[in-house]
This record gives structure tokens, C-alpha cells and sequence, in this order.
């Protein structure tokens, strides 16, 4: 005889066995809380972007852009991550408190901020961003173009200096411009854009005016992808009770599938 082939395993894979939940509150102090881990986020990325990102400027336009989307993905996996992740937790809360709910025990105020809520992850979103929302917008109201300024001195000109028919046109590069709210401004939010100065901004003083004029558009994407996250939070919950359940079954089969005949004790001959 034959020995017997194993079937082959089919199929596309589980699908999402999702439970009830109690729908929460979309705003509330907890998702504003939780909003500041956004903003701390940024700030983290932007300070080590600032770093690392001198290593992304250079002339290979391809790999130039290659580099700083890439870096620009790891930002948005992050938060998204982030993202499904607090959904997940309150999507299992609200599950919760729909048991409790429905054995007759009313969820209280921070129950209802705790549980899901579809609107959740944008009100968080939103709080994380607007300190940079705000600066990016005032940024992009009163930006200017660029203009080139004189650079230093050359040191072999330092001897015409004393020279009265050409010291006052060469004291002219002596003369420093004060450092104004908007340079600072201007620094801190293209701090913020760094990555996105580096794919749009190697254009010259244009590219660089138009980068900030869409700064405020820019500093939302990163929050965005935390929103979207959360909203895959009831969905991957779904996705554990439906591999909780399949390994349910597959330990039910194992355990009423009978023993190999190799297992069986000898029979005696006599």
C-alpha cells in the first residue's frame, strides 16, 4: 500500500472575527494627552533628522531622493504603528466595557474616553501637530524669498583695508544683519520640513519659498499616518480573536483526532 500524502493546506488566510464594543468619545483629555506623545515624536524625529539628515544632502539627485524617502517612511510606519497599536488597546477596552455594559453596569465618563472611537486618533492627531500647524502658518504668511548675502572676506584683501579710497566698499562685508523673529522662525520650521527641503528645496531660493509655503500642509502628513493607524485598530483586534479562535480549533481536532496505529500497544498472539 501507498502511504497516505498529506493534504495540502489551502486557503487565503483568517478572516476578522470582530466582537462587539462600546463606542467611546472622540474628544476627550486622554486622546489630547496622548497627543503630546505625537508632538514628542516629531520633535525626536526632527532633532535626529537634523543630524543625520547632513549625511542625505548631495548631488546624486536619485539617490538624494531615494535616501530622504526612505527616511521619511521610517517616520511614517512609525506613527502609523503607533497609531494601530493604541487603537488595538482601545478597541479591547471598549469590548470590555460593552460586557459590562450589557451585565447592567454603566460605563462612566472615563470609560467612554478609554473605549474607541473612529474620530479618536484624528482628535489626537491634530493635537500633536498644532504647535507645529501654528508655526508652520505664520512661517508660511511672511515668507520671502531668499536672497544671497556676501560672503566672508577674502583674507589676501585684508591689507587694502587700510586703504581710504577702498576701505568703506570693503567694510561693507563687516556688516552682520540682526538676527530677527522671522530667521528664527524660519529655522525652527524648516527644522521641522528638513526632509521634504531636501527632495523639494535643491532647487534654489524658488523651491525653498515654495517649501514653505506649504509648510503647514507638510508637518500634517506624519500625523496623519497615526490617525489612519488607528483606524486598523478594531480591524487587528479582529484579527487576534480570529487566530485565538483558529487555535482553538486546531487544538479541538488535535485533541479528538485518534492515536497512530504506532502508538497502539502489541497485540498478543496467544
Amino acid at each position: 500500500m501507498q502511504p497516505k500524502r498529506k493534504k495540502a493546506k489551502t486557503g487565503s488566510g483568517l478572516l476578522p472575527a470582530p466582537k462587539p464594543v462600546l463606542l467611546g468619545r472622540a474628544v476627550s483629555l486622554l486622546a489630547a494627552r496622548r497627543g503630546l506623545e505625537v508632538l514628542a515624536y516629531l520633535l525626536v524625529y526632527a532633532v535626529l533628522y537634523f543630524f543625520l539628515g547632513q549625511l542625505l544632502v548631495m548631488d546624486a539627485r536619485w539617490l538624494r531622493t531615494l535616501l530622504n524617502l526612505a527616511a521619511l517612511g521610517g517616520l511614517y510606519y512609525l506613527m502609523f504603528h503607533e497609531g494601530e497599536g493604541t487603537g488595538e488597546g482601545d478597541a479591547a477596552f471598549a469590548e470590555i466595557a460593552m460586557s459590562r455594559s450589557q451585565a447592567g453596569k454603566q460605563a462612566s465618563t472615563a470609560d467612554l474616553a478609554r473605549c474607541y472611537h473612529p474620530g479618536k486618533g484624528f482628535f489626537t492627531a491634530f493635537v500633536g501637530a498644532l504647535p507645529l500647524l501654528l508655526l508652520s502658518l505664520i512661517h508660511a504668511l511672511t515668507a520671502v524669498r531668499e536672497h544671497v548675502g556676501l560672503g566672508a572676506l577674502p583674507s589676501w584683501l585684508s591689507a587694502y583695508e587700510l586703504r581710504a579710497d577702498i576701505s568703506l566698499a570693503l567694510s561693507y562685508y563687516h556688516e552682520s544683519a540682526a538676527l530677527t523673529i522671522r530667521e528664527v522662525l524660519r529655522l525652527a520650521v524648516r527644522l521641522l520640513v528638513f526632509p521634504y527641503v531636501n527632495l523639494l528645496g535643491a532647487g534654489g531660493a524658488d523651491a525653498l519659498l515654495a517649501v514653505d509655503r506649504i509648510s503647514p500642509l507638510l508637518v500634517l502628513i506624519a500625523p496623519a499616518f497615526f490617525a489612519a493607524g488607528y483606524l486598523q485598530g478594531p480591524r487587528r483586534r479582529a484579527m487576534i480573536h480570529s487566530g485565538i479562535r483558529e487555535g482553538n480549533r486546531k487544538a479541538e481536532r488535535r485533541r479528538g483526532k485518534p492515536r497512530d496505529a504506532g502508538d497502539k500497544p502489541p497485540r498478543q498472539l496467544v
